[in-house]
């Protein structure tokens, strides 16, 4: 019992270490690489902006930052015959090694959490921050729309003459719902706004539809509409436009909304995938890692494993990229493009670590 808390303690530390290390450096490149920018923004939203940029920073780093803590610690270990100690009293490689197998599937746990929870609230106020004026010329993010059909999913139609996503309100709306295809109520309002959970009305006629293809139509001051629809403001237009500042919920509710207006899925799809792929990253890497330092070989030196380890890292990011513009392209279909990377080096990290058990 003392030996994989032993193993396992010494790879947290260490883990920990690295991690913290590597968040320091990113951030001391990513500053000084946009300098003039926080010159300008100020200590304030500077420091507002890297707070929700740790999320995102961790996201990125702890592939890399698994691969040299397992090198490192077991490698060490390894050179230092502790390994082989165990293995000479009979105990299974796979088995020494299970509670640092059991640690990278919690990390890996943790990075999609992290994904799903932390993630797009800090990526969304992130690039607000970051956003400059020069960005909003050139790639803008919109916020506001005028004259303009936007269909629901809830067999409802909408026009707008003007509607602000940021303030969630409009001027002169007609909404008109159906059952089926047979149009069943229709609203004519001067004004709109979300309220607590719903939308409400200002200024207009409410016309309803008979089966005997009457009409009734009355007209009101203030109108909520309660359940009649389920459209929500973010359907209409949606602040977070980048599938970094979504969760699977919201990008799933967003390629809803994308087939509705004809418009291509693929990109949003593959990155639907890509939130439960990516995560899986730092679990590959690390059986990547233990495969090269559990085993000790005469003549071969941590500095040699590091090098092999990081050419194999790196090159498992770029075919991951390639895999994901491939699915965004419709090249590949786009869970294959999501997956592909982590199908490819997954096969070879688990036949590298297959291999190190037989020798």
């Amino acid at each position: 019992m003392r030996f994989p808390k032993y193993l396992l303690g010494n790879f947290l530390r260490l883990f920990a270490l690295i991690m913290v290390g590597s968040i320091v450096v990113f951030i001391i490149i990513d500053f000084v690489s946009n300098i003039k920018m926080w010159l300008a923004k100020g200590m304030d939203q500077t420091g507002e902006y890297y707070l929700n940029y740790l999320p995102y920073i961790i996201y990125l780093v702890s592939p890399v930052a698994i691969m040299l803590t397992a090198i490192a610690s077991v490698g060490a270990m390894t050179r230092h015959l502790e390994i082989s100690a165990m293995q000479g009293a009979g105990i299974s490689p796979f088995r020494i090694l299970l509670p640092i197998f059991s640690a990278g599937i919690i990390i890996t746990a943790l990075l999609f959490g992290i994904g799903e929870i932390f993630l797009p609230d800090a990526n969304y106020r992130r690039l607000e921050i970051a956003e400059t004026r020069m960005e909003q010329r050139k790639n803008p993010r919109v916020k506001e729309k005028h004259q303009f059909v936007f269909i629901g999913s809830d067999h409802s139609d909408w026009y707008f003459k003007y509607y602000n996503g940021i303030a969630k309100r409009g001027d002169m709306v007609s909404l008109v719902l159906h059952n089926r295809s047979n149009p069943v109520a229709r609203y004519d309002a001067q004004k709109i706004e979300w309220g607590d959970s719903s939308w409400i009305l200002s200024e207009g006629w409410a016309r309803f539809f008979t089966d005997d293809k009457g009409l009734k139509a009355y007209k009101f001051k203030r109108k909520d509409i309660g359940k009649q629809t389920s459209v929500l403001p973010e359907d209409i237009i949606n602040e977070r436009q980048s599938h970094e500042e979504m969760n699977t919920k919201q990008i799933s509710r967003r390629i809803e909304l994308l087939k509705r207006s004809g418009e291509d899925t693929k990109k949003m799809e593959t990155q639907w995938h890509f939130k439960y792929s990516g995560p899986v990253t730092a679990l590959v890497t690390l059986i990547i890692a233990l495969s090269l330092s559990h085993k000790y070989k005469r003549g071969s030196s941590l500095s040699h494993q590091f090098g092999i380890g990081i050419i194999l890292t790196f090159s498992y990011y770029i075919v991951v990229r390639v895999g994901l513009q491939m699915g965004e392209n419709g090249i590949l279909d786009p869970w294959l493009g999501a997956w592909l990377g982590h199908i490819i080096y997954g096969s070879v990290a688990l036949t590298m670590l297959l291999k190190s058990f037989r020798l």
